[in-house]
């Protein structure tokens, strides 16, 4: 079983678990408006759980999309996924956004060749906004 995890919006996390093969076996968008950093791992559990009362030691690798997107909101979903993927000695595999069906298949195609202990960078598409607090 592998999870797919999407958190380049920073309004949606988009949750899945598929086969080996990529099919889609259970598929999730979260509502998270600024709350990625709450929402993540309760969901990631919840989804995980509800399949088939399934546990995380059955994941096989995770598939994170590392961009283009919100700067912290890909932060959060490539520490969790590249964590993930080192704590249960599992591969981690990056795709760019797009379209659901051909990332997960491209992710799992990715997952086939990319070795335990590896990990995701984001590539966030352009630079930060981080502004600079203004003297009153």
């Amino acid at each position: 079983m592998i999870l797919f995890i999407n958190t380049a919006s920073p309004e949606i996390i988009t949750l899945a678990l598929l086969d080996r093969k990529g099919n889609i076996l259970v598929k999730k968008n979260i509502q998270a408006k600024y709350k990625q950093s709450e929402k993540l791992l309760v969901e990631i559990e919840k989804i995980i759980e509800t399949h088939s009362n399934a546990s995380l030691q059955e994941l096989t690798g995770v598939i994170a999309v590392k961009g283009p997107g919100s700067f912290t909101a890909l932060r959060i979903g490539l520490t969790t996924a590249n964590t993930m993927a080192f704590g249960l000695g599992i591969p981690v595999a990056g795709v760019m956004d797009g379209e659901f069906e051909k990332i997960a298949k491209e992710g799992v195609e990715k997952l086939k060749t990319v070795k335990s202990g590896s990990y995701v960078m984001p590539e966030y598409g352009m630079e930060p906004n981080i502004t600079i607090k203004q003297d009153k």
